[in-house]
Protein backbone atom coordinates (compact mmCIF):
# COMPACT_ATOMS: atom_id res chain seq x y z
CA UNK A 1 0.00 0.00 0.00
CA UNK A 2 1.26 3.60 -0.91
CA UNK A 3 0.61 6.00 0.78
CA UNK A 4 0.82 9.99 0.21
CA UNK A 5 1.45 11.55 3.45
CA UNK A 6 1.21 14.99 2.12
CA UNK A 7 -1.49 16.62 -0.32
CA UNK A 8 -3.15 19.94 -0.67
CA UNK A 9 -6.69 19.41 -2.15
CA UNK A 10 -6.17 23.17 -3.68
CA UNK A 11 -6.82 24.40 -6.97
CA UNK A 12 -6.20 27.72 -8.89
CA UNK A 13 -9.25 29.33 -8.04
CA UNK A 14 -8.21 28.95 -4.38
CA UNK A 15 -5.12 30.77 -4.36
CA UNK A 16 -5.48 34.46 -3.54
CA UNK A 17 -1.94 35.36 -2.91
CA UNK A 18 -0.71 37.01 -5.92
CA UNK A 19 2.92 35.53 -5.31
CA UNK A 20 1.88 32.19 -4.22
CA UNK A 21 -0.13 32.15 -7.73
CA UNK A 22 2.83 33.27 -9.36
CA UNK A 23 4.93 30.91 -8.03
CA UNK A 24 2.08 27.50 -8.49
CA UNK A 25 1.62 29.18 -12.16
CA UNK A 26 5.46 28.13 -12.98
CA UNK A 27 6.14 25.81 -10.90
CA UNK A 28 2.65 23.47 -10.13
CA UNK A 29 3.06 20.11 -11.47
CA UNK A 30 -0.83 19.49 -10.62
CA UNK A 31 -2.91 22.88 -10.79
CA UNK A 32 -6.42 22.22 -11.95
CA UNK A 33 -8.13 25.17 -12.40
CA UNK A 34 -11.06 24.01 -10.25
CA UNK A 35 -11.44 20.63 -8.31
CA UNK A 36 -8.11 19.60 -7.14
CA UNK A 37 -9.58 16.21 -5.87
CA UNK A 38 -10.05 14.80 -9.25
CA UNK A 39 -7.04 15.83 -10.30
CA UNK A 40 -5.56 13.77 -7.54
CA UNK A 41 -7.42 11.02 -7.60
CA UNK A 42 -6.03 10.58 -10.71
CA UNK A 43 -2.69 11.03 -10.49
CA UNK A 44 -3.04 8.97 -7.58
CA UNK A 45 -4.17 5.92 -9.66
CA UNK A 46 -2.05 6.50 -12.44
CA UNK A 47 0.83 6.34 -9.91
CA UNK A 48 -0.81 3.17 -8.04
CA UNK A 49 -1.01 5.21 -4.82
CA UNK A 50 -4.06 3.56 -2.04
CA UNK A 51 -4.26 6.27 -0.25
CA UNK A 52 -2.91 10.19 0.54
CA UNK A 53 -3.36 12.25 3.10
CA UNK A 54 -5.07 15.71 2.08
CA UNK A 55 -3.73 19.05 4.68
CA UNK A 56 -5.96 21.78 6.00
CA UNK A 57 -5.48 25.22 5.94
CA UNK A 58 -2.58 27.10 7.41
CA UNK A 59 -1.93 30.35 8.80
CA UNK A 60 -1.44 33.05 6.58
CA UNK A 61 -0.95 31.10 3.38
CA UNK A 62 -3.45 33.15 1.10
CA UNK A 63 -5.33 30.42 0.14
CA UNK A 64 -8.97 30.32 0.48
CA UNK A 65 -9.11 26.21 1.70
CA UNK A 66 -11.12 25.51 5.16
CA UNK A 67 -11.64 22.39 7.04
CA UNK A 68 -14.93 21.44 5.72
CA UNK A 69 -13.48 21.68 2.11
CA UNK A 70 -11.37 18.78 3.33
CA UNK A 71 -13.79 17.05 5.45
CA UNK A 72 -16.43 16.92 2.38
CA UNK A 73 -13.69 15.41 -0.32
CA UNK A 74 -12.93 12.92 3.06
CA UNK A 75 -16.48 11.88 3.02
CA UNK A 76 -16.85 11.39 -0.99
CA UNK A 77 -13.53 9.13 -0.82
CA UNK A 78 -13.70 7.77 2.56
CA UNK A 79 -11.33 4.95 1.14
CA UNK A 80 -9.18 6.88 -0.51
CA UNK A 81 -8.34 10.40 1.21
CA UNK A 82 -7.50 10.61 5.20
CA UNK A 83 -8.18 14.32 6.80
CA UNK A 84 -5.44 16.52 8.43
CA UNK A 85 -6.94 19.33 10.30
CA UNK A 86 -5.60 23.02 9.79
CA UNK A 87 -5.48 25.11 13.20
CA UNK A 88 -4.27 28.67 13.05
CA UNK A 89 -3.13 29.30 17.48
CA UNK A 90 -1.93 33.21 15.97
CA UNK A 91 -5.65 34.20 15.23
CA UNK A 92 -8.21 31.43 16.63
CA UNK A 93 -8.64 31.75 20.51
CA UNK A 94 -7.12 28.37 22.98
CA UNK A 95 -10.35 26.90 22.69
CA UNK A 96 -11.52 27.21 19.24
CA UNK A 97 -8.16 25.22 18.38
CA UNK A 98 -8.99 22.55 20.99
CA UNK A 99 -12.17 21.94 19.59
CA UNK A 100 -11.46 22.13 16.38
CA UNK A 101 -8.82 19.19 16.67
CA UNK A 102 -11.62 17.07 18.98
CA UNK A 103 -14.23 17.23 16.16
CA UNK A 104 -11.76 16.82 13.69
CA UNK A 105 -10.34 13.46 15.01
CA UNK A 106 -13.20 11.81 17.20
CA UNK A 107 -16.09 13.02 14.90
CA UNK A 108 -14.99 13.50 11.25
CA UNK A 109 -12.39 10.81 11.25
CA UNK A 110 -9.52 13.02 10.31
CA UNK A 111 -6.29 11.20 11.51
CA UNK A 112 -3.91 14.29 11.91
CA UNK A 113 -3.02 17.80 12.22
CA UNK A 114 -1.21 19.84 9.32
CA UNK A 115 0.39 21.06 7.71
CA UNK A 116 0.93 23.51 10.73
CA UNK A 117 3.32 26.47 9.17
CA UNK A 118 4.01 30.11 9.19
CA UNK A 119 4.18 30.75 13.07
CA UNK A 120 7.21 30.74 15.49
CA UNK A 121 6.88 27.32 16.84
CA UNK A 122 8.01 28.19 20.74
CA UNK A 123 5.00 30.85 20.96
CA UNK A 124 2.91 30.01 23.82
CA UNK A 125 -0.10 29.90 21.69
CA UNK A 126 1.57 27.08 20.11
CA UNK A 127 1.14 24.62 23.13
CA UNK A 128 -2.91 24.04 23.23
CA UNK A 129 -2.03 22.53 19.34
CA UNK A 130 0.75 19.74 21.08
CA UNK A 131 -1.54 19.38 24.07
CA UNK A 132 -4.51 18.42 22.45
CA UNK A 133 -2.59 16.28 19.41
CA UNK A 134 -1.21 14.64 22.19
CA UNK A 135 -4.75 14.57 23.95
CA UNK A 136 -6.16 12.30 20.83
CA UNK A 137 -3.26 10.94 19.54
CA UNK A 138 -2.62 11.96 16.68
CA UNK A 139 0.73 13.49 14.64
CA UNK A 140 1.44 16.96 13.84
CA UNK A 141 2.53 17.72 10.19
CA UNK A 142 5.03 20.61 10.71
CA UNK A 143 5.95 22.65 7.50
CA UNK A 144 9.93 22.53 6.97
CA UNK A 145 11.93 24.21 4.68
CA UNK A 146 11.19 26.58 2.06
CA UNK A 147 7.59 28.09 2.33
CA UNK A 148 5.11 29.78 -0.33
CA UNK A 149 6.17 32.87 -0.99
CA UNK A 150 3.25 34.51 1.46
CA UNK A 151 5.15 33.10 4.34
CA UNK A 152 8.20 33.90 6.24
CA UNK A 153 11.29 31.78 5.39
CA UNK A 154 12.21 31.87 9.34
CA UNK A 155 9.42 29.96 10.26
CA UNK A 156 10.18 27.31 7.52
CA UNK A 157 13.29 26.85 9.84
CA UNK A 158 13.44 22.75 11.60
CA UNK A 159 13.47 24.68 15.17
CA UNK A 160 11.80 21.89 16.50
CA UNK A 161 14.01 20.31 18.83
CA UNK A 162 12.54 22.42 21.79
CA UNK A 163 9.23 21.34 20.99
CA UNK A 164 10.17 17.34 20.51
CA UNK A 165 12.36 17.39 23.75
CA UNK A 166 9.16 19.33 25.94
CA UNK A 167 6.59 17.39 23.71
CA UNK A 168 8.17 13.72 24.08
CA UNK A 169 4.66 11.80 23.60
CA UNK A 170 3.93 14.37 20.41
CA UNK A 171 4.43 12.67 17.02
CA UNK A 172 6.16 15.21 14.67
CA UNK A 173 6.31 15.13 11.09
CA UNK A 174 9.38 17.43 9.76
CA UNK A 175 7.81 17.66 6.15
CA UNK A 176 10.12 18.02 2.70
CA UNK A 177 12.95 16.78 5.04
CA UNK A 178 13.18 20.28 6.03
CA UNK A 179 15.51 21.36 2.51
CA UNK A 180 17.39 23.20 2.23
CA UNK A 181 18.31 22.25 6.17
CA UNK A 182 18.27 18.50 5.44
CA UNK A 183 21.31 18.51 7.98
CA UNK A 184 19.24 19.86 10.55
CA UNK A 185 16.04 18.34 10.04
CA UNK A 186 17.94 14.44 9.95
CA UNK A 187 19.74 15.20 13.17
CA UNK A 188 16.55 16.58 14.62
CA UNK A 189 15.28 12.64 13.75
CA UNK A 190 17.86 11.22 15.12
CA UNK A 191 18.25 13.14 18.62
CA UNK A 192 14.38 12.56 19.10
CA UNK A 193 12.61 9.42 17.96
CA UNK A 194 8.85 11.06 17.99
CA UNK A 195 10.20 13.05 15.16
CA UNK A 196 9.62 11.53 11.15
CA UNK A 197 10.11 12.96 7.99
CA UNK A 198 8.47 13.60 4.93
CA UNK A 199 10.06 13.42 1.62
CA UNK A 200 7.52 15.21 -0.36
CA UNK A 201 8.45 18.66 -2.42
CA UNK A 202 11.89 17.46 -2.91
CA UNK A 203 11.16 16.97 -7.03
CA UNK A 204 10.74 20.99 -7.04
CA UNK A 205 14.79 21.37 -5.74
CA UNK A 206 16.09 19.14 -7.89
CA UNK A 207 15.36 15.41 -8.65
CA UNK A 208 18.78 14.51 -8.69
CA UNK A 209 18.95 14.88 -4.56
CA UNK A 210 16.29 12.51 -3.89
CA UNK A 211 18.50 9.20 -3.70
CA UNK A 212 21.44 10.75 -1.93
CA UNK A 213 19.39 12.16 0.57
CA UNK A 214 17.11 8.95 1.23
CA UNK A 215 19.73 6.90 1.35
CA UNK A 216 21.54 9.50 3.69
CA UNK A 217 18.44 8.67 6.18
CA UNK A 218 18.65 5.47 5.95
CA UNK A 219 22.22 5.27 6.62
CA UNK A 220 20.96 7.56 9.75
CA UNK A 221 18.68 4.41 11.03
CA UNK A 222 15.68 6.51 9.47
CA UNK A 223 14.35 3.89 7.84
CA UNK A 224 11.17 3.15 9.73
CA UNK A 225 10.66 6.95 10.19
CA UNK A 226 10.96 8.02 6.35
CA UNK A 227 6.91 8.85 4.83
CA UNK A 228 6.38 9.29 0.71
CA UNK A 229 4.73 12.27 0.43
CA UNK A 230 4.19 14.52 -2.91
CA UNK A 231 3.14 17.79 -1.85
CA UNK A 232 0.47 17.95 -4.62
CA UNK A 233 -0.12 20.12 -6.36
CA UNK A 234 3.11 21.09 -6.66
CA UNK A 235 4.22 17.59 -7.40
CA UNK A 236 2.59 15.01 -9.54
CA UNK A 237 1.99 12.09 -7.60
CA UNK A 238 2.13 9.83 -10.33
CA UNK A 239 5.59 10.68 -11.52
CA UNK A 240 6.74 10.90 -8.05
CA UNK A 241 6.17 7.47 -6.82
CA UNK A 242 6.89 6.02 -10.56
CA UNK A 243 10.53 7.59 -10.35
CA UNK A 244 11.18 5.85 -6.36
CA UNK A 245 10.43 2.45 -8.00
CA UNK A 246 11.81 3.11 -11.26
CA UNK A 247 15.56 4.26 -9.81
CA UNK A 248 15.09 1.45 -7.12
CA UNK A 249 16.32 3.95 -4.13
CA UNK A 250 16.13 1.34 -1.66
CA UNK A 251 18.75 -0.91 -3.77
CA UNK A 252 21.51 1.51 -4.60
CA UNK A 253 21.96 2.01 -0.82
CA UNK A 254 25.31 -0.20 -1.10
CA UNK A 255 26.70 1.84 -4.04
CA UNK A 256 25.76 5.54 -2.21
CA UNK A 257 25.99 4.82 1.36
CA UNK A 258 27.45 1.62 1.78
CA UNK A 259 24.47 -0.14 3.45
CA UNK A 260 23.28 -3.64 3.95
CA UNK A 261 20.82 -5.36 1.71
CA UNK A 262 17.76 -4.10 3.23
CA UNK A 263 14.83 -6.89 3.03
CA UNK A 264 11.46 -6.07 1.22
CA UNK A 265 9.70 -4.92 4.07
CA UNK A 266 12.23 -2.58 5.09
CA UNK A 267 11.99 -1.17 1.26
CA UNK A 268 8.39 -0.87 1.45
CA UNK A 269 8.37 0.46 5.05
CA UNK A 270 8.64 4.54 3.95
CA UNK A 271 6.25 3.94 0.53
CA UNK A 272 3.61 3.13 2.66
CA UNK A 273 3.92 0.85 5.52
CA UNK A 274 5.78 3.60 7.99
CA UNK A 275 2.05 5.66 6.89
CA UNK A 276 0.36 2.93 7.82
CA UNK A 277 1.04 2.03 11.36
CA UNK A 278 1.65 5.94 11.94
CA UNK A 279 -1.86 6.71 10.81
CA UNK A 280 -3.15 3.35 12.45
CA UNK A 281 -4.65 2.35 9.27
CA UNK A 282 -6.60 -0.97 8.42
CA UNK A 283 -5.64 -3.18 5.42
Amino acid sequence: MVIDVHAHPVSRDLVHDAANLRLMDREAKCLAPTRAVDLLLNRMDRGCIARACLMGPSHGEGIALTNQDVRDSVARHPDRLIGFAGVDPIESEPAEVRTTIRAAVREWGFRGVGEFANVDLLDPRCQVVYETCIEVDVPLLVHTGVPLPSMLLRHGHPFLDEVAHNYPELTIIAAHLGVPWVMETIALAVRHPNVYVDISALPTFNPKIIRPLIALCLDKALADRLLFGSDFPLVDPADYARRLRAEGPWRVLNRLAGLPRLSPQKRDMPLGGNAKRLLKLAD
